[in-house]
């Protein structure tokens, strides 16, 4: 019996042969086969590629959604510059969770619905010649910077910074009050 685990047909026929072997106990091998069930993991939906479509939005993934939906909704979404975690409705579409999380130079989307998945990355448009992290205001930090801390404080950097407010994720984690100023004095 103890390869009942290893094989769901495996399994099932050594349910059988119990049942038929010791017909006392048929309730038992029953609950052991519903257990099984719950334990074995469900089929995963794959993504779908779908390509990059026109405009700032790239690397569109899906699932159980098609790709042309998926497409425009990560080109309506990219367009608006959506930088932190939120709920989105755009029109004609019912509402999406968007978990945004900043990764080097790009924001990476991923919009749920129930069972609906759409997956993209997008590099907001900056001012030309300026590169500073749009999350941040009040000092330009670097965007592509792995990690900052406050000056003075007990990180150990590379980067460091004074005062900012915080204008979109925190992905740096300088604002620990949650007030949306950072490195506060």
């Amino acid at each position: 019996m103890n390869r009942v685990g290893r094989l769901p047909a495996l399994f099932f026929g050594l349910l059988v042969r119990a049942v038929r072997i010791v017909p006392g106990r048929t309730a038992v091998a029953i609950s052991v086969c519903a257990l099984c069930a719950l334990v074995m993991p469900a089929a995963a939906q794959a993504y779908v590629e779908c390509g990059s479509p026109a405009g700032p939005a790239d690397n569109v993934t899906a699932t159980n959604v098609s790709c042309e939906d998926a497409r425009s909704f990560a080109r309506k979404v990219a367009s608006r510059h959506v930088t932190r975690s939120q709920s989105i409705t755009l029109p004609g579409w019912h509402k999406y969770h968007a978990r945004i999380r900043r990764v080097g130079g790009e924001y990476d989307v991923r919009a749920t619905r129930a069972d609906k998945v759409i997956r993209f990355q997008y590099r907001s448009g900056g001012s030309p010649g300026r590169s500073c992290d749009p999350n941040y205001a009040g000092a330009c930090l670097r965007p592509n910077a792995y990690d900052y801390d406050c000056a003075g404080g007990s990180g150990d950097g590379p980067y460091y910074t004074g005062f900012v407010r915080v204008v979109g994720d925190d992905h740096y984690d300088l604002d620990r009050d949650g007030d949306g100023t950072a490195c506060e004095v």
